[in-house]
């Protein structure tokens, strides 16, 4: 792959790696999520469904209900990335009345902006990562999430296998990368592809203390062969005011646009599968919904159960 900014000389370039800029522009002292700025709705850059329709809340709160009868008690439940809290919200009202009583509502939030607004719609318990909630409910819990792995930093590959860096200007500079993280990406790379290494490290770091549960993933994505059928440039896109902005601008106001990409679900699946994460089901939204939104966000969004049982006793 050729770009102007492969004639300069590396050597004479302050390089970075772009998963460490894409987490410095996301959750750095100045970053996307950590500054107070509204992001969410018509003030913001990007909607999301909860804030559109209460289908996805109520689906989920039967999702949750289902669970709880094969768990036979009332699992906790954690949100990863609860965004303005409006999900919670609506999966609470979804819920019978007589039932609610039984809701251990646990949240996962690194923006204590975001927090206060999750905090003026619901009641819960607030934590800034998942190991503590999951410390907190002793391994044990239903987790959800609605758009959060698509907010990790990636690392970004080409098809020979150079890795991407931006120079002082987010300029593109293609190098060897001193190693390949896992991802089932490798096995047949497309032309340009992100990897979450960040998500495989949160698996391990925090997931893994998972000993038992669900965990219900929503996101945009899919397998290689639907995201870069739609994407041979890479997934890698920012938002802002609503417009989409793709590299190299994507690059240029760190900290004051979104940075995404498309999860791999694949990956996630294998990443998974290494903690004793058994796959449940990989749908479609539309499918998940039982609705006929096949073609706009209800086939682009995926939705993966996974299940972890506890360990037999010796």
């Amino acid at each position: 792959m050729t770009t102007s900014s492969n004639l300069c000389d590396p050597a004479k370039e302050e390089l970075i790696r772009f998963d460490h800029f894409m987490a410095q522009a996301l959750y750095g002292p100045h970053g996307y999520y950590t500054s107070p700025r509204p992001i969410l709705g018509a003030r913001g850059d990007f909607t999301t469904t909860p804030k559109l329709t209460n289908l996805l809340a109520r689906r989920i709160a039967d999702w949750i209900q289902e669970n709880w009868k094969k768990h036979g008690q009332a699992l906790p439940i954690i949100e990863l990335g609860p965004g303005d809290g409006t999900l919670a919200k609506d999966i609470r009202q979804s819920i019978p009345f007589f039932k609610r009583r039984w809701l251990d509502y646990h949240f996962v939030e690194i923006s204590s902006h975001l927090a206060e607004r999750q905090q003026q719609k619901n009641k819960g318990t607030w934590h800034p990562t998942l190991k503590e909630a999951l410390q907190k409910t002793d391994g044990t819990a239903l987790i959800i999430s609605n758009e959060f792995f698509d907010a990790f930093p990636v690392r970004i590959f080409n098809g020979q296998l150079q890795e991407l860096f931006l120079n002082s200007h987010h300029q593109e500079v293609w190098q060897t990368p001193s190693d390949l993280p896992d991802s089932t990406l490798f096995t047949h790379p497309p032309a340009r592809f992100e990897v979450a290494q960040s998500i495989s490290k949160w698996f391990q770091s925090d997931l893994s203390l998972l000993k038992r549960g669900e965990v219900l993933t929503i996101d945009y994505g899919g397998d290689p062969q639907e995201v870069y059928h739609r994407r041979p440039l890479g997934s890698l896109r920012g938002y802002a005011h609503h417009m989409r902005l793709l590299p190299p601008e994507a690059y240029q106001n760190p900290g004051k646009q979104d940075l995404t990409f498309d999860v791999s679900f694949p990956d996630l699946i294998h990443w998974g599968a290494a903690l004793g994460l058994k796959t449940i089901a990989l749908t479609t939204q539309a499918e998940f919904l039982g609705s006929d939104d096949h073609d706009g966000a209800g086939g682009a969004f995926k939705v993966l159960h996974q299940r972890k049982e506890s360990a037999p006793s010796i």
